[in-house]
């Protein structure tokens, strides 16, 4: 009963926002800083694929960034896979750009990011994890959804190549520790925005431990379409210190409420019924 008031609640939560951010005056570039055509490379989270994007890629081409999907149609089966794939795509997208990219990641997608910024700090100026696990695995994810994620994780282990012990607490492989928790190079700036009402991803391990992290309000899904995002985004993006960027945010927020705009409702939390706890950790 939990997942599936967890997934009503993410679908009528998810289009409550996205129609709430393509009328806001920051999808149309409004009141935020512009970029000047840098590149970004954009990981979907678990499950998903880059069509989760496709409104956040929009957007970010019209405020002024050059943006480049993952190619990851479903993102299932082995991480550590994905991010030996990807790194051939990371050097193209570097050399295209002349320079250091930045690399915006949801969910697991974060992971993703860090582990090649971590590979390829050469490639890599700005990881920005969005509603990301990022340390201790699978104890990360809600207990309430915990075993369900894991289902769809085995599920499809039998119809994709992985390596044995995949995305169990005996699995060894390099993304393995990095979904442990890890540190990046001091040359690459890091950045995490999550929720405490996130309803997959425990906020408490989605905090940057050496980097900026920014709360706003949401479900783990809607992540990717909420205007509180878009607008921490273009400030982050163009390069404002942590303070500046809090101070814009709290001012917007400020001018919503004296304009007589308010959140989108906050779907009810789902059942907090007691699931027997699964240790595993992340792959």
């Amino acid at each position: 009963m939990a997942v599936r008031n967890l997934i009503y609640n993410a679908y009528r939560d998810y289009s409550s926002r996205r129609s709430a951010l393509l009328v806001d005056p920051v999808f149309h570039g409004q009141g935020i800083p512009k970029g000047h055509r840098d590149s970004i490379l954009l990981i979907p989270g678990f499950g998903s694929g880059d069509w989760t994007f496709n409104t956040m890629a929009r957007w970010l081409e019209q405020i002024g960034y050059r943006t480049h999907l993952s190619g990851i149609n479903l993102n299932v089966g082995c991480p550590q896979r994905k991010v030996e794939r990807m790194l051939s795509r990371l050097e193209a997208i570097s050399t295209d750009a002349g320079g250091r990219i930045v690399i915006i990641g949801h969910s697991l997608g974060g992971l993703v990011a860090r582990a090649l910024a971590r590979q390829r700090p050469d490639l890599v100026r700005h990881v920005i994890a969005i509603g990301s696990p990022l340390r201790d695995g699978w104890q990360a994810v809600t207990l309430e959804v915990r075993p369900a994620l894991f289902a769809i994780h085995s599920f499809f282990q039998k119809f994709i190549e992985t390596p044995e012990h995949c995305g169990t607490e005996r699995c060894t492989c390099d993304f393995s520790k990095e979904a442990g928790g890890g540190l990046l190079p001091p040359t690459v700036r890091f950045t995490s925005i999550y929720s405490r009402h996130d309803g997959i991803v425990d906020w408490r391990f989605a905090t940057a431990a050496n980097g900026d992290s920014y709360e706003v309000d949401g479900l783990h899904t809607d992540l990717v379409v909420n205007v509180e995002v878009y607008r921490i985004l273009s400030n982050v993006l163009a390069g404002y210190p942590r303070e500046i960027v809090k101070l814009r945010s709290m001012a917007a927020a400020a001018a919503d409420i004296k304009n007589g705009k308010t959140p989108a409702a906050q779907p009810k939390a789902p059942s907090k019924r007691r699931l027997t706890p699964v240790r595993m950790t992340s792959s």
